[in-house]
């Protein structure tokens, strides 16, 4: 992770779906993930995390990963819980791109995964401006 900014990452956008059943409801996200309701939002939208969070995060869902039917075809292994843990991990986190829009920085606030998930996918009102293929 030593690429752009220091200190922070993102969570491979291909595997936030996968991943979001293990994570609960927003009650439930800091006992299961580890991390906070707007930290998960903003994973949810492709956005920078702590590299710190996104560890937690990682170290959290790996155990759990096996439970997840969508994780288990994607990362298919000959072991006793059908997954690749390995493979799972080294996909897990990605660095920031070195540079990132004016755009991206002036993003209005993102209070949902809905709206998150709009952004990653081009389709909130802000992205109109490339802010989406400015954060990978």
């Amino acid at each position: 992770m030593t690429r752009g900014r220091p200190g922070m990452c993102i969570v491979n956008p291909a595997l936030v779906a996968e991943i979001a059943p293990l994570t609960g409801s927003q009650s439930e996200i800091m006992r299961r993930a580890g991390i906070s309701w707007n930290s998960w939002i903003k994973v949810s939208a492709g956005l920078p995390i702590r590299v710190s969070v996104g560890r937690r995060l990682k170290a959290r869902i790996l155990p759990r990963a096996h439970e997840s039917e969508a994780l288990r075809r994607r990362f298919p292994a000959e072991t006793m819980d059908g997954i690749d843990r390995a493979a799972l991990d080294a996909a897990f986190l990605r660095p920031v791109a070195s540079t990132i829009s004016a755009a991206a920085i002036q993003l209005p606030p993102i209070r949902s995964v809905r709206r998150a998930r709009q952004l990653l996918v081009g389709s909130y009102p802000a992205a109109g401006l490339g802010t989406a293929t400015a954060l990978s």
